[in-house]
């Protein structure tokens, strides 16, 4: 049974009985009064920008323990004590109620009443959470609210006009292209398509008439001043108008398409006090709740694109406004659903879009929230597929959307020119790159995974390494005669911070003696400088091996500014044969390091390292000495997480975020 009004009026302060309660229920009611003194002082825009960045599921569940039935979120109520749950959040609507108590709100609403916090506070709470600077305090906030409310009503004004002028004996030019195009009555009415007469100042005159001010239509950049102190003239003539709107479906600025001849094409309103292209999307208020209803979005390229799929049965579609998406943009989809699809055309240009669109995406991705990419055939748009191919041709081409992953691999295997090595090290060096951008930790490390996946099915090896068979085998030598050697057994061929880090074995690296017994005098260094002088006698390597050397964990300051010096030779003029790279460090003063480096002791148990070497046992020697520190690194890495999971709060993300590193690397062991 609901409650009653005075119920629930308690409960919404206090959900305790007594006189406390009563006391909190008269703060409550003398806070709300605040309220409305207050919220002036934070623009409606700010407001809104608070609901749109966050899902209302995010901000209770943080307080409340959700579970999800169907396309909303339930619990036990937290104003009112209750067994069964009456208590929904409904993220489309973007408003939780309880069923039992009655209580009923939005973000802010939800905050004030379960937090205690007074408006402001609770929209400073809000803000922090959405990541959004709290707006510096507008003593002319009313007189702006009061001006965004003229300049919507000069927009509908404006739209009444231009859809009287269509069906005026002036808009026959419009009313032909709109037959050519397939448009049907219900689809103009829809959309609210108009025309603007091709006069200097029709709508400027008509609305004059019905007494707007000229400042506001100027502001609402429905006209422009000149700049010779004529009358102003119409922003927009002689062209088909296509009405945007805000999320709550108010006209706020046009976009017209010209008739016969002339530039630009599309012209848009500009960005206005109630307009921002960055932030909406067109017809967004009308596909919302089919895309909530469906689970899915897309996005096309212009607004004929989503009025022709609306028309066609498909209107959960949307458009950017004659700009690239935007974070907002990016950020106003994922509330609809989890993972819409942009839908581009297959030309080189559109190709660009999407690539420019998954890289503005890339920092934004979290686990629930990505974006796939379906490509229409060249030269046609959705318009053209729907003519010639239907709701079925259309539905093949949705059907074969990729992933996000899967079209950034695509997108840079295109640009390769060639598969040689260098080839093969850029793109990997762009991918990587492009992984840095994404701030979840655990999605990166999957995102990566993947990538190393379709590196190694395209090329045959892992990104890092030459062969992944032999990495693989490597590594599993080391873990296996590591283990053996802290228990007490034989030494291994290859040991890494242990009391030799080399043993003349003959299975040692291609099951020879090229690495055996080595000084037992810095152990720690060795493997460093076998690698160094291997790659100081075959400079040539530095090539191949550049990215893996600058990923190097390293501890010893001199080898640590030789490596670097190393890094500095290949990026830098420096031709990579022997006597230039001797040069190169020397002047570096690195002169001991080289001279230590190409002493006859590390060649002689190091064979490979010497310059007369044949160039497969030096890569074979150096697949070795790479597997080896990776492997090194990662089982350290995974054992200091351990450790300080609990002393310095390393999260369960950052961790199975090195776990899903440590598969990726150990997944390259060869199927048996």
């Amino acid at each position: 049974m609901a409650a009653s009004a005075g119920q629930r009026r308690v409960c919404r302060a206090a959900p305790q009985g007594g006189r406390a309660a009563s006391r909190k229920c008269c703060f409550a009611g003398k806070r709300r009064r605040t309220e409305s003194r207050t919220v002036a002082t934070i623009p409606p825009a700010f407001l809104d920008e608070i609901r749109n960045r966050l899902d209302l599921s995010d901000v209770v569940g943080t307080r409340v323990k959700l579970q999800r039935k169907g396309r909303e979120w339930t619990a036990c109520c937290p104003f009112h004590n209750e067994k069964t749950p009456s208590f929904y959040v409904n993220n489309e609507k973007g408003f939780y109620h309880c069923f039992g108590c009655g209580e009923h709100g939005d973000h802010i609403g939800f905050v004030m009443n379960h937090d205690g916090q007074s408006f402001l506070d609770a929209v400073e709470t809000l803000a922090s959470q959405a990541g959004l600077d709290m707006p510096k305090a507008d003593p002319d906030a009313a007189r702006k609210a009061e001006r965004a409310k003229g300049l919507k009503e000069a927009m509908e004004a404006a739209v009444r006009a231009y859809q009287e002028a269509l069906f005026a004996p002036e808009g026959a030019e419009a009313r032909t292209y709109i037959e050519q195009r397939g448009l049907t009555p219900e689809t103009v009415q829809r959309f609210q398509l108009g025309y603007a007469p091709d006069s200097r100042d029709w709508l400027f005159r008509k609305l004059m008439a019905q007494g707007f001010d000229a400042r506001v239509l100027i502001e609402a950049a429905l006209a422009k001043a000149p700049d010779d102190g004529r009358a102003p003239y119409d922003m927009f003539r002689g062209r088909l108008m296509f009405p945007i709107w805000d999320r709550q479906g108010n006209p706020v600025a046009f976009g017209g398409r010209i008739l016969g001849q002339g530039e630009p094409k599309y012209l848009n309103s500009p960005d206005t006090p109630i307009f921002h292209k960055g932030q909406l999307l067109y017809a967004h208020h009308l596909a919302r709740k089919v895309a909530h209803d469906r689970g899915e979005i897309l996005v096309v390229e212009g607004y004929m694109d989503a009025i022709a799929l609306a028309q066609a049965g498909v209107p959960n579609a949307v458009a950017p406004l004659g700009t690239a998406l935007t974070e907002d943009h990016l950020r106003l989809l994922w509330k609809m659903v989890p993972a819409p699809i942009v839908c581009l055309d297959g030309d080189n240009a559109g190709q660009r879009a999407a690539r420019r669109t998954a890289e503005r995406a890339l920092p934004l991705l979290t686990a629930g929230k990505t974006i796939r990419f379906a490509t229409l055939p060249e030269g046609q748009d959705p318009d053209d597929l729907l003519r010639h191919g239907g709701l079925r041709g259309l539905q093949t081409v949705l059907s074969q959307a990729e992933g996000l992953s899967a079209s950034l691999w695509r997108w840079e295997r295109m640009v390769m020119a060639g598969n040689g090595a260098e080839q093969r090290a850029a793109l990997w060096s762009r991918i990587n790159a492009q992984l840095k951008t994404v701030a979840d930790p655990s999605l990166s490390a999957a995102i990566e995974a993947e990538m190393v996946q379709r590196f190694e099915a395209s090329f045959g090896h892992h990104p890092y390494r030459k062969s992944a068979r032999r990495q693989w085998e490597r590594a599993r030598q080391y873990q296996s005669q590591y283990q053996g050697k802290q228990h007490g057994q034989s030494r291994s061929p290859m040991t890494w911070g242990g009391s030799q880090p080399f043993a003349k074995t003959g299975g040692g690296l291609g099951g020879n003696d090229r690495v055996s017994a080595l000084d037992t005098r810095s152990l720690a260094r060795r493997p460093y400088e076998v690698l160094f002088a291997a790659l100081l006698n075959h400079p040539d390597l530095l090539e191949l091996y550049g990215e893996s050397l600058a990923t190097l964990t390293m501890h010893d300051v001199e080898l640590a500014q030789f490596r670097d010096a190393l890094i500095q030779a290949l990026f830098g003029e420096v031709t990579l044969d022997t006597a230039h790279l001797q040069d190169h460090l020397s002047r570096r003063g690195l002169d001991s390091v080289v001279e230590r480096l190409t002493g006859s002791e590390i060649q002689l148990h190091a064979g490979f390292t010497k310059p007369d070497a044949l160039k497969d046992e030096v890569i074979e020697g150096l697949e070795t000495l790479f597997a080896g520190f990776t492997h090194r690194d990662m089982q350290h890495e995974l054992e200091v997480s351990k450790t300080a999971l609990p002393a310095y709060a390393v999260t369960d993300e950052e961790l199975h975020a090195l776990h899903l590193r440590a598969k990726a690397y150990t997944d390259t062991k060869p199927s048996s």
